[in-house]
């Protein structure tokens, strides 16, 4: 297991590196690749993830905007 700490201190980068690499992306993707790329080593939540996301929207190094999902809801 991967203790708490790390994971924390790893949240930013690892979302960034993520949507640099891949592009625009909504939460619950980012959550699945980071599940992927760590070969289910890391389970963020989306309770850990939206956080991050909108201190980094807030920081600048994001933009997030509203869109229709294609179930036609409302995403960010």
């Amino acid at each position: 297991m991967i203790p708490k700490d790390l994971v924390a201190a790893s949240a930013r980068p690892l979302i960034l590196s993520i949507l640099s690499a891949e592009g625009e992306s909504y939460g619950y993707a980012i959550i699945q690749r980071v599940r992927e790329l760590s070969e289910d080593r890391l389970n963020w939540t989306d309770g850990m993830l939206y956080p991050v996301l909108h201190r980094l929207e807030r920081e600048g190094p994001i933009v997030a905007e509203w869109r229709a999902s294609e179930s036609g809801r409302q995403c960010k």
